[in-house]
């Protein structure tokens, strides 16, 4: 398998909070309890001093020489594919917009790539001891590009207003949040009022809810599609955008008012989406590029063999889902559906699809490298035709089914689809017939449509698996493709989300890790590393596992 750099969670702040050197009030991400971490320090930290550009002055032995301005630094970033509903912050579901939309947008917790929740737009915050009354103190001193200062009432205007019903509504019923939740206590103190307790709310208002950044109580008082595109992209990040031409490119300028520190950050970045992988390796290779944001391994081969390169990558959550119908024969038996399950080599799947830039799964969400993971709860599935074959025989289906097995056209979504394909024709008779979609096609016509078939969806990295957990499997879950319903699953989803503390909430996800696991509503073959490919003289790039980048503090060398 390829080595690769992986970022893990610090095992020493595991050990502190399970012996209890730190509140068990606060929510159980150890990032939320334990600080920040270095790599953000400069991002996050107040504004100092004045961005001086001009000629610096040098005396040496009595003599005064003075030196010329350096000159600007431009950074050029590929991002495929082109975002797919634009920049608009009601409706982003993908990474291409979300990365874009978080260079001038921010929100008040960032949820990095080692799972900590950072303070940005808010200080700090802290919960009642029942975990169902939230409260964030927000940063001071911070405007917007238009100049206007930030304010509670913009936090408010944000979650209370149209994000609720887009393509947040998901992560708005897991976390128990509703119309009206948020409250402003005076100028600078939201506070959040819960349907029920919810250990890990500060999830809900970071990046990892893509739609909730930050925008003017003005922009939403007069919101409407495409309205923020029209407006400038206004926002409190450090990026100005100086352009943008839907699906072709956006220019963006160093924001001379930012609140934090960016003294060391480019001067201009310019972004360039492509329609496909090859046309991005084209201008990275051509010298157009000095980054490409994501890339996956069989698209990046050129690039990762080419010694002038950098290839860096971090070990995610994202995961693809190959759901059934579970209320329509044959899958509404978890025998067959144990039985596709053991159909699979994980590993193969890894090395074959990911060039090895993977993780196994194991048939629920709860990916390995969370701290509430319990990793004596049930053992690793493994490929075995031979059980397989003889659940399939005792469900009644010895000779076999045809099923549909529809996906869309996403990275290596279709070479996993003739994959499972051609794993199934192991079994007797077992054929599956795979199509595939573009992205509307399919989550309008396939998706939560499942009929008496199976599907594969992509789901983005979180920081904690609360939607995971929530919108797919929940009996009323908004993103439910396997139209699954158990009640037992329900109960212990309400512990999970409400447990006071670490310990417990590992309890309860080990008894989900072992239901799921049985009941296959799904199964999880894999988590994806995010790759990305830089030019080696270029630094100080940072990607988050969903998606989000940030060059502030990127340069060059030589």
């Amino acid at each position: 398998m390829r080595d690769k750099a992986k970022k893990r969670l610090d095992q020493e702040r595991v050990d502190e909070y399970e012996a209890g050197k730190t509140s068990r009030r606060k929510p159980i991400r150890l990032g939320v309890l334990l600080g920040m971490s270095i790599l953000l320090m400069g991002f996050l930290a107040s504004a100092c001093g004045d961005d001086d550009s001009a000629d610096a002055t040098t005396t040496t032995a009595g003599e005064t020489t003075t030196q010329p301005p350096a000159a600007p630094v431009t950074v050029r970033v590929g991002v495929n594919p082109t975002p797919a509903v634009g920049i608009e912050p009601v409706l982003i579901n993908d990474e291409a917009g979300l990365a874009v939309f978080g260079q001038t947008a921010q929100y008040l917790v960032f949820s990095d790539d080692e799972l900590n929740a950072i303070p940005v737009l808010a200080e700090s915050w802290e919960s009642n001891a029942a975990g169902d009354v939230w409260t964030f103190n927000i940063r001071q001193g911070v405007t917007f590009h238009d100049g206007t200062p930030l304010t509670a009432a913009d936090v408010v205007a944000t979650f209370n207003g149209p994000i609720a019903e887009g393509n947040a509504a998901s992560a708005y019923g897991t976390f128990g949040v509703s119309a009206g939740s948020a409250v402003a206590l005076d100028d600078f103190t939201v506070q959040f009022t819960l349907e029920q307790a919810s250990s890990a709310f500060p999830f809900f208002v970071s990046s990892d809810n893509y739609n909730s950044a930050i925008l003017p109580a003005s922009f939403w008082a007069d919101y409407a599609e495409g309205s923020y595109a029209q407006g400038g992209f206004n926002g409190t990040g450090p990026w100005i955008n100086e352009s943008y031409d839907p699906g072709v490119s956006g220019v963006y300028v160093k924001n001379p008012n930012y609140w934090g520190d960016n003294s060391n950050q480019p001067d201009r970045m310019e972004v360039t989406f492509f329609d496909t992988e090859a046309a991005a390796v084209t201008a990275f290779q051509d010298g157009r590029l000095d980054v490409i944001h994501r890339i996956s391994a069989s698209g990046g081969q050129a690039l990762f063999d080419d010694p002038s390169n950098t290839v860096q990558s971090i070990s995610t959550a994202q995961h693809r889902q190959i759901y059934f119908d579970t209320t329509s024969p044959p899958f509404d038996d978890k025998r067959v559906r144990q039985a596709m399950a053991l159909m699979l080599d994980r590993q193969l799947l890894i090395d074959g699809l990911l060039g090895g830039f993977g993780s196994v799964g194991n048939d629920h969400p709860i990916w390995e490298f969370y701290p509430m993971h319990d990793s004596s709860a049930v053992a690793q599935r493994e490929e075995n035709l031979a059980e397989a074959q003889s659940l399939l025989d005792a469900a009644g289906y010895a000779d076999g089914f045809t099923a549909a097995l529809d996906t869309l056209s996403f990275n290596e979504l279709e070479a996993l689809a003739q994959l499972v394909q051609s794993s199934a024709a192991q079994l007797n008779n077992v054929n599956l017939v795979v199509g595939v979609y573009d992205s509307g096609t399919y989550y309008g016509d396939y998706w939560l449509a499942a009929q008496g078939s199976m599907g594969i969806v992509n789901y983005g990295h979180r920081g904690v698996p609360n939607v995971y957990l929530g919108a797919p499997l929940l009996s009323e879950g908004t993103w439910n493709a396997s139209h699954w319903a158990n009640a037992e699953y329900d109960a212990l989803f309400d512990e999970f989300i409400t447990a006071p503390d670490l310990d417990t909430q590992r309890g309860v996800a080990g008894q989900i890790q072992t239901l799921l696991n049985d009941e296959v509503p799904f199964i999880v073959p894999y988590y994806v590393d995010f790759i990305s490919v830089m030019k080696s003289n270029f630094s100080g790039f940072e990607t988050t596992g969903m998606g989000h980048f940030d060059v502030v503090s990127s340069g060059f060398t030589g």
